[in-house]
This record gives C-alpha cells, sequence and structure tokens, in this order.
C-alpha cells in the first residue's frame, strides 16, 4: 500500500511539473506572507510566492538593528493587518489550484488572480527584478502599478528605499 501511495505521489508531480498544469492541494499551514505549507496525499511541502520580493523577506535579509528590519517593525506595528495577510486571504484546510515555477508556486487565490498578484495589489511585496515570465509580468507588474498609485503598503512609507538603500552598501 504505501508503494502505491509514494507512486502516486511521484506520478502526480511528475505530471504537475511536465504540464505546468495547476494541481489541487490543501493548505496545512501559514509560515508568513510569503511562504505556506500544503499537502498532497500524505506528503506536504512548502512553497514561495512566484515572482515577488515580500516584506518578509526583506526583513529576513537585513541584518540585526538595520535601518531595513527597524523599518519593517515599524511598518507591520502601524499595520497589524498587514502582517497576517496571508491568514486572512487564504484559509487553513481549503484546497487551492497551484502550480510550480522555479523553485515557486503560484496559487490561486482568488479565481484566477494569484496570491502573488494580491500580495503585490496590497503592497506588500515588490516584482523581482529582471523577472521574465510572459505570462505574469504584465499581470504583476499592473497589480504593483495600482499599489503605488494609491499608496498601499510599502508604497506608502519609506521602507522600500531603507531596504534598497541597505542592500546596496553592502
Amino acid at each position: 500500500m504505501l508503494k502505491k501511495i509514494v507512486f502516486f505521489i511521484f506520478f502526480v508531480y511528475q505530471i504537475a511539473l511536465i504540464a505546468e498544469e495547476p494541481i489541487l492541494v490543501k493548505l496545512e499551514n501559514i509560515d508568513s506572507n510569503e511562504i505556506q505549507k500544503f499537502q498532497i496525499a500524505q506528503s506536504s511541502f512548502y512553497c514561495k510566492a512566484y515572482g515577488v520580493i515580500s516584506i518578509d523577506t526583506l526583513y529576513a535579509n537585513s541584518t540585526d538593528n538595520s535601518s531595513c528590519k527597524k523599518s519593517v517593525v515599524a511598518f507591520y506595528k502601524k499595520n497589524p493587518y498587514s502582517k497576517y495577510f496571508a491568514q486572512n486571504i487564504l484559509k487553513i484546510k481549503q484546497m487551492y489550484h497551484i502550480e510550480f515555477k522555479k523553485n515557486s508556486c503560484i496559487v490561486y487565490a482568488q479565481g484566477a488572480k494569484s496570491y502573488s498578484e494580491l500580495l503585490l495589489e496590497s503592497g506588500l511585496a515588490v516584482v523581482k527584478p529582471l523577472f521574465k515570465d510572459e505570462e505574469f509580468s504584465a499581470k504583476f507588474k499592473k497589480a504593483e502599478s495600482r499599489a503605488k498609485g494609491a499608496k498601499l503598503g510599502m508604497w506608502k512609507s519609506n521602507l522600500l528605499i531603507e531596504c534598497t538603500v541597505e542592500r546596496y552598501k553592502k
């Protein structure tokens, strides 16, 4: 029986990777706004939001006592809803369609709209520099532009500037 389950999981992953078609998975846990844990059959795996750099990543990549880290902490204090954005959008034990792309996942959170787009629209992420994907580039740039124009999330503070300047000082 165990061999059948392992074969099934392997078979489903292979089909998903080759065909690049969305597969249905269950959300098991939310680690952060950028990383979630999903389950298919009896196997669990983590997914990182595709094509974006979130505020959580900016925080994790900054040094202790840096101006970037302080800016992120201040941002989340002023905007507690933003810190728990994933928990408010995604629901544990709910099924989601996902696609695997370049060590990341495209989670379809609201119909055809991806979770990455929702992060961008809320100003909680930026499109990765040099991001090139014909299918998603235009959608992601539009979502980011809407947040920037409406001064949502990181666009209403100097958080992105603080973190970018710090990154290039290294």
